[in-house]
């Protein structure tokens, strides 16, 4: 009788099935595993929640608050405790609530806190961590509880660009001299009411890929520069009074710059042109009453002759070329289409800009194929002259065509060479806008 044997492909694919086979099992015990921990665990942190929202609701309401916060109480901001050899952290947050209902302040509304609300949240961290959050609302028994509570209300409002009001907009309200946070907010609707003591505070707002807002303080540093008189000062919240204060962000932008010769040379690419960027928007004054701006960067284009440039605010930007051989002729936004200074962006968008560059002395240069006439892409020219101290190689583009600038009148060494023909050199004189043509032979 023959007996039937197994092929090395057989053990193989049995081997196969069997690690799957296993594998799930493996998967399915870790997520047991899993669902059992987190379950224990969140178990555990209910409970806790449940007896801190119980602590809070037994409270004297002018005992409802945390520790050196606004409304001030007995209550610690964040404690810990372990069970099951899991550390739970205790996070109490207390605020007060404006209720729109009776009017936001006086005349309407006598009391402007109305009511308090209290967040407790215990998480735990490790191998299955999470997170459980409650909230409770505490009243005051009468209104002169409501009234004996003291402060004043800031409104923050946030708008875009078209006066829309922007969605869920993070508001942060923090200390000016620590610049610890002391309230934060995600309002839907893009307004938000503080409840917050007398003083003055820090207004930061922000949102993911949308421009940045703050207000500033006289003295504070920006941008290496000392603000004298902020052009959005730090918020000021007097004792039963309504503070309102608005702001502007939008989605962010970006610019592709571009450096080119002119327009008769055919647009020949400007390499290494540092120039500055400077927005229209004003953070504020310096003593000497100069402006500070909110963007003023320099650039420099890069080897195909330009510079991206991200995540700029909508604006009007203006181009001041710094290299000190070079002129600003020209801006064409976008290319082709002649602008004249600032250049308007718009809220998400990606502008492309060119410069237009001239200089004293330029030579450009034509790499051509002598047996077709057609452009050598990707030639390597250097342009020297050993006593001016000047050497620069540079690399043909798709017109084959290269451009040095700014340059010195004087008598240069060329040397060209190009992938699969002979490399040739020769000299040029420069004295103004000089071009020349190298025709080179393909090696045979």
């Amino acid at each position: 009788m023959e007996q039937k044997s197994f092929t090395l492909i057989d053990v193989l694919v049995g081997t196969f099935l069997i690690l799957i086979v296993f594998l799930g099992i493996f998967g399915a015990y870790q997520l047991g595993l899993k669902v059992v921990g987190q379950s224990k665990a969140k178990i555990i942190a209910t409970a806790l929640t449940n007896q801190q929202i119980e602590q809070v609701r037994n409270l004297p309401y002018q005992s409802v608050g945390v520790i050196g916060g606004y409304p001030e109480g007995i209550l610690a901001a964040t404690t810990s405790t372990t069970s099951n050899n899991i550390e739970y952290t205790i996070e109490t947050r207390v605020d007060f609530v404006i209720d729109s209902a009776d009017g936001i302040a006086a005349p309407e509304d006598d009391c402007l806190n109305d009511y308090k609300k209290a967040e407790v949240k215990v998480s735990w961290s490790g191998r299955f961590k999470g997170e459980v959050v409650l909230t409770t609302d505490i009243a005051p028994k009468n209104l002169a509880q409501e009234c004996a509570e003291t402060g004043g209300i800031l409104s923050v409002s946030v708008f875009d660009a078209y006066g829309v009001m922007v969605t869920s907009p993070l508001i942060e309200v923090k200390d000016p001299t620590t610049n610890q946070t002391l309230k934060t907010a995600t309002p839907i609707e893009g307004k938000h009411y503080f409840s917050l003591a007398s003083g003055t505070y820090k207004v930061v707002i922000s949102k993911t890929n949308y421009s940045l807002e703050q207000t500033y303080g006289s003295g504070e540093s920006y941008d290496g520069k000392i603000i004298a008189t902020p052009e959005n000062p730090h918020s000021i919240v007097l004792e039963g009074q309504l503070t309102e204060i608005s702001f502007s962000i939008d989605k962010v932008s970006s610019m592709i710059v571009e450096a080119r010769g002119a327009k008769g040379a055919g647009y020949p690419v400007v390499h290494n042109v540092t120039f500055t960027l400077t927005g229209a928007k004003r953070i504020g004054l310096d003593a000497n009453e100069n402006p500070i701006y909110k963007y003023s960067q320099n650039q420099t284009t890069n080897g195909p002759g330009q510079v991206d440039i991200p995540n700029l605010e909508w604006d009007s930007y203006s181009f001041s070329v710094l290299n000190p051989d070079l002129d600003l002729v020209g801006v064409e936004s976008p290319p082709g289409t002649e602008t004249i200074q600032p250049v308007g962006l718009a809220p998400n968008t990606s502008l492309s800009v060119r410069l237009i560059v001239k200089a004293e002395n330029s030579l450009l240069v034509t790499v051509q194929d002598i047996a077709t006439g057609e452009p050598i892409f990707s030639a390597s020219l250097r342009l020297y002259n050993t006593d001016l101290g000047y050497d620069t190689n540079q690399y043909t583009d798709e017109k084959g065509q290269t451009y040095f600038i700014p340059l010195t009148a004087a008598t240069y060494n060329l040397e060209i060479e190009a992938p699969g023909y002979n490399s040739t050199s020769t000299t040029v004189s420069v004295s103004g806008d000089v071009t020349k043509i190298v025709e080179l032979e393909q090696i045979e």
